[in-house]
């Protein structure tokens, strides 16, 4: 039997994702569904119902990612502030 993987693997897979990944997801996601609207005007019903799937796979996993960056990028922020503010508050006491 596989071993599931530790929190700590999970964390380290996700850190390997890059903005590039994302914008590949985005533009696969966005192929996805022209492919699902071309198959629903053409009538190709089993072909709409796979990309339907596929779009409900991939959505998800875009939003999730983009939220992280966002996240992350607002805790940078927030480092950011707090270390000028360190900054400041010790150069007012010398």
């Amino acid at each position: 039997m596989a071993e599931r993987p530790d929190r700590e693997a999970m964390r380290q897979a996700a850190a390997l994702v890059r903005e590039e990944d994302l914008e590949e997801l985005e533009h696969l996601s966005h192929d996805l569904q022209q492919r699902a609207d071309k198959a629903a005007a053409d009538g190709r019903i089993y072909l709409f119902s796979q990309y339907i799937r596929l779009i409900a796979l991939v959505s998800p996993e875009v939003i999730r990612i983009r939220k992280r960056f966002e996240r992350e990028s607002l805790a940078t922020f927030r480092k950011v502030h707090k270390q000028l503010k360190k900054d400041r508050k010790e150069q007012e006491s010398v």
